[in-house]
């Protein structure tokens, strides 16, 4: 299960943990916990993502925040790179 998720992240594109989970025929939360443990592993690393939309603050240009503007457009992504070693698994 976990080799067919790190194939799955190594084809890149974006997939939540609910559509990796569907696919997979098995509930999310075991996606989750496969991923997490991928990460422990040292396959993959995450990697976070801000996207504010219209966000024109200064904290934000200089990186002195992980998520200084408000508002219900602010998002946090996290996305998953496969490392050297995740790729050499697949």
């Amino acid at each position: 299960m976990m080799m067919k998720i790190l194939k799955r992240l190594s084809e890149g594109g974006l997939y939540s943990n609910k559509i990796m989970a569907k696919e997979l025929g098995v509930d999310e939360s075991i996606v989750e916990q496969m991923i997490s443990q991928l990460e422990r592993l040292g396959y993959i690393k995450k990697d976070n993502m801000n996207a504010s939309s219209g966000c024109d603050c200064s904290c934000c240009s200089t990186k002195k925040s992980k998520s200084c503007c408000s508002g219900k457009d602010n998002v946090n992504i996290d996305l998953w790179k496969i490392t050297e070693k995740g790729r050499a698994a697949v």
